[in-house]
């Protein structure tokens, strides 16, 4: 995972206490967090394109500078030091991006140590500002229908409190907006501004805007800013087939950014910049709602005079206004009695609404009966259940204050022999020179089916996902084929031959009965080669070596190669693996498969489509071969 450093000093400050280094690394051990320890980290400016860098004891200096192009064989001529600062540096905790800077850590260490508890009210007031909303850009084929504001006034900040601010949206870009896909996150001096702001599209060859760190100074156009600046082709992506694109522009014409790529020169925020306008612009609501919470409390937390505030802006859509960001909060209930039976310590209803205390939550219903009544903050993203808040409980407690206990039962583990089996296959395959890869089992029909040339009709019944979390995960996979190949899609660049294979469960209903509710789920073995001259003949010597290592001897158990009809597979070269059903189901793993006319389905082989190699931006041939290990048990 991604490492941030952290302040020593500017956790000084907020914390209003001097901790030692030693013990700031046990408090964040304690709270949670994966210290990779503390070390002094040099900064360095470019000379070229005010592009600052951070670097660690072990990292050397780069000769380039990869915002303005310029290299050089010293790095002198590129960079220029502007300081160093000790800095705890700290693995990126997804579940926790409040925690990804000064102010946020030090607002949870506030109550982790009793200094300050409770909940952190911050009461935002109208600021009086105001962004309308372009008809147009809530066209969902433009991607980002969503912006959610916020202002802060009187927060003082110097270069390294501008770094942190900085380093805190990417932060937040990595873990809570999948890259920007799900949101973007801008910051503005707000006194450049004057509003209204407009949130509206622009043409990507007749606007004109000087991108941030664009070396060249001059005002491009939106395509040349994504076809030339290092930020305009690393998310250009984003913006790939619109039209127009959406961009931030003030009342007088000054541009904010082009979300979801870059902020502009006019309108950045510095050192010395006191009021902010910073915005979250997305098509997922609640991603864009927290990306705004966390980061405008956090930047409040910054400051450590407590004069710092937060306003609101009002956001006027086409058909509604809201006012953003509202830092609403959530009720949860918390049994006492289910903390002490999860911990297996024995807490009061005052211990546990002291240690919620402690980690920032407001608790009522203290001397009541029935649950706890727990307000968890607008910037906390991981709390979802009643088990959540328990975690919180142990945190505050402390695990290393539990008691430490034996098991008062012994028990000897063993593998399943499924799993066995798996690692069998896995062996016989790195043995003939195949690398491993690993995937999920979720997917979605575009990779599953349409991708791999297989007509809607033909579409199997299959596991769907209720209220899927993403666009990419609406149903379990039945095989692993595309699986790898989008490994092979993401790896075009790297040198041929490809061997990868994957040792993985599918879920399937093939041969299960239409009334019955239960798919089975199955553990395979497969593999893929991408080559110039790979074919079948390579695919089926790897069959038979697999078959060979596994125990299937073909003529034990009557194992033929059969021609099949596979869409994704090229006519002619492809083969279904059939066993007989009698003399296989005396194996245990194999006793429940489906029976078809006296024989089991245990594999497929097949030379890949062209089209759907096309599909999957394939350039050479590929083959790919599966083998049914056998199926799960739960009894």
């Amino acid at each position: 995972m991604p490492v941030i450093g952290i302040s020593v000093k500017r956790l000084h400050e907020l914390l209003k206490s001097d901790v030692s280094e030693d013990r700031v690394e046990q408090l964040l051990d304690w709270l949670g967090c994966d210290v990779d320890g503390v070390a002094e980290v040099r900064r360095l400016r470019s000379r070229h394109s005010d592009y600052v860098i951070e670097l660690k004891p072990q990292e050397t200096i780069p000769l380039s500078d990869p915002h303005s192009g310029f290299s050089s064989e010293k790095w002198q001529d590129v960079w220029e030091e502007v300081g160093s600062e000790r800095q705890v540096l700290l693995e990126l905790l997804p579940v926790r991006p409040d925690l990804f800077d000064a102010g946020g850590l030090a607002r949870a260490l506030r109550g982790y140590l009793g200094i300050e508890t409770g909940l952190r009210n911050y009461e935002p007031q109208p600021s009086g500002w105001r962004c309308e909303v372009d008809p147009r850009i809530t066209d969902p084929k433009y991607g980002r229908p969503l912006v959610q504001m916020a202002v802060i006034r009187n927060l003082k900040i110097d270069d390294n409190m501008l770094r942190s601010i900085m380093k805190l949206q990417e932060g937040l870009h990595w873990a809570l907006c999948r890259d920007r896909k799900f949101a973007s996150i801008g910051a503005y001096d707000l006194d450049k501004l004057s509003g209204p702001i407009h949130y509206t599209l622009v043409d990507p060859d007749s606007f004109r805007f000087t991108p941030l760190f664009w070396a060249h100074r001059e005002p491009v156009s939106p395509r040349t800013m994504l076809e030339e600046h290092r930020k305009g082709m690393e998310y250009a992506r984003l913006l790939e087939g619109l039209d127009a694109y959406p961009a931030l522009v003030d009342k007088a014409g000054k541009v904010l950014s082009l979300p979801p790529v870059i902020n502009a020169e006019e309108t950045k925020v510095t050192a010395g910049t006191v009021n902010f306008l910073v915005d979250v612009t997305g098509p997922n609501e609640p991603i864009v709602t927290r990306a705004l919470s966390i980061l405008a409390s956090s930047m409040v937390e910054m400051d450590p005079t407590g004069q710092a505030t937060l306003e609101t802006v009002e956001i006027v859509y086409p058909d509604h206004a809201e006012l953003t960001p509202a830092m609403a909060t959530e009720q949860f209930g918390v049994d006492p009695g289910n903390a002490s039976r999860l911990l297996g310590i024995e807490l009061g209803r005052a211990d546990c609404a002291r240690l919620l205390g402690n980690m920032r939550h407001a608790v009522g219903n203290e001397a009541g009966d029935g649950p706890l009544s727990v307000t968890v903050p607008a910037y906390r993203n991981d709390i979802m259940h009643e088990v959540d808040l328990i975690e919180d409980i142990a945190i505050a407690y402390g695990y290393h204050n539990i008691e430490h206990r034996l098991v008062p039962s012994f028990t000897v583990g063993r593998s399943l022999p499924l799993v066995e089996r798996g690692r069998l296959a896995a062996e016989a395959l790195c043995g003939l020179g195949f690398s491993e890869t690993l995937s999920l089992v979720l997917t979605n029909e575009r990779w599953h089916f349409e991708r791999m040339r297989i007509p809607e009709d033909r579409w199997p019944r299959r596991v769907e996902i209720d209220n899927p979390a993403h666009v990419d995960q609406t149903m379990m996979r039945t095989n692993l084929h595309s699986s790898l190949l989008e490994q092979f899609s993401r790896n075009t660049d790297n040198p041929l031959p490809q061997r990868i294979f994957e040792v993985g469960d599918i879920v399937s209903y093939f041969g299960v009965p239409d009334d019955r509710a239960h798919p089975r789920e199955l553990r395979v073995a497969a593999a893929a080669i991408c080559s110039v001259r790979t074919g079948y003949a390579e695919g089926r010597s790897v069959m038979d070596a697999l078959l060979h290592e596994m125990g299937l001897d073909p003529a034990k158990f009557s194992i033929n190669y059969d021609e099949g009809d596979y869409p994704a597979a090229l006519p002619g070269r492809c083969a279904e693996l059939w066993a007989d059903a009698e003399l296989l189901g005396e194996r245990a793993e194999y006793c429940n498969l489906p029976v078809l006319e006296g024989s089991m389905l245990v594999g497929r082989l097949f030379e890949v489509h062209p089209e759907v190699l096309e599909n999957w931006k394939l350039g050479n041939p590929v083959v790919l071969l599966e083998l049914v290990l056998g199926e799960h048990s739960w009894d």
